[in-house]
């Protein structure tokens, strides 16, 4: 009766304790929620990051830069849209065409600006992501190692202006500092 009593305590422990030490990705969720200050900041890169940076897109994206540069960065082993993946493949192809819609849309109405979706490398990742030829993936982790180390769900958008200041929002699984205005990003950056 004694090992019964001590195997349900045990089994009780086990299950509090997979309860209380879930993913990373339901952290991340709970830390950085749309209305949370901690999920956009500010601050200004190093001259030397920010030549890496320029350097790295310019090769990489074999184009000029524009003044204002916006990237997403989405991660391998990333769950946030891992739904997605059970539903038909028109409707996955569907998401992925509006979202290049939105980047095509931003390019064309805001001259000053270039956009970039980049993502880890990995097979690992779901077909949202996986699917989208227009994402650029980051095969020597150049990118991830300057400015996304950082892991949130759902991944990371930055908006680097022309002095090197910067806004960082994580978890962006919509792209919202795309559509951040030039008012919206002054009024952040004041906040410092």
């Amino acid at each position: 009766m004694k090992k019964y009593v001590l195997f349900f305590i045990s089994l009780f422990s086990i299950l509090i304790l997979a309860e209380n030490c879930g993913s990373s990705s339901q952290l991340y969720t709970k830390l950085y929620t749309k209305d949370n200050k901690n999920r956009t900041y500010v601050g200004q890169l190093s001259d030397s990051i920010f030549t890496a940076l320029i350097k790295y897109l310019t090769i990489t994206s074999n184009s000029k830069l524009r003044d204002t540069i916006i990237i997403k960065y989405d991660y391998n082993y990333e769950n946030c849209w891992r739904f997605l993946d059970q539903k038909d493949d028109d409707y996955i192809l569907n998401i992925i065409s509006r979202n290049q819609k939105l980047v095509q849309h931003v390019l064309a109405t805001r001259q000053n600006v270039s956009v970039f979706c980049f993502r880890e490398p990995g097979k690992n990742i779901n077909k949202l992501k996986q699917w989208d030829h227009t994402i650029i993936i980051d095969s020597s982790k150049q990118l991830f190692n300057l400015l996304f180390k950082e892991r949130c769900t759902c991944g990371s958008s930055i908006i680097v202006l022309p002095d090197k200041r910067y806004v960082f929002v994580r978890t962006d699984p919509h792209f919202e500092a795309s559509c951040f205005t030039q008012n919206k990003i002054e009024e952040l950056l004041k906040k410092k």
